[in-house]
């Protein structure tokens, strides 16, 4: 094993704070921009534990107050739900969900279902 890669296993700095006394599970968040002003958005949960994961428009690279239709891309079905600045999914132990988010233009009439 070189020394860089003992330098970086043996990081005591970063072994703290995986073993923080808390003991929560960071998330992951993973989002880039797609064209037609679509966004993907991938959400890991590396916790054994069931958990929910927010995604904030403004982390994304979303306007505030977009409102985006959501399809799951694993279930190839469209949630029936509206978003608006946020993405708030339930997710699994050890598992990923992968969302792809379509900004809608809506009428008055058209109202989000949030």
């Amino acid at each position: 094993m070189t020394k860089e890669t003992l330098a970086i296993l043996g990081n005591e700095e970063v072994i703290a704070i995986n073993q923080d006394p808390l003991g929560v599970q960071a998330k992951k968040v993973w989002a880039g921009p797609l064209s037609g002003y679509r966004t993907v958005v991938v959400l890991l949960n590396r916790s054994p534990e069931f958990r929910t994961i927010t995604a904030q428009w403004d982390d994304i690279g979303l306007p505030p107050n977009t409102v985006v239709e959501v399809k799951d891309l694993w279930k190839h079905t469209t949630l029936e739900k509206r978003f608006v600045n946020e993405l708030i999914v339930d997710v699994h132990h050890h598992a990923c969900k992968m969302f792809l988010l379509t900004p809608l233009t809506l009428s008055k009439e058209d109202e989000p279902k949030v």
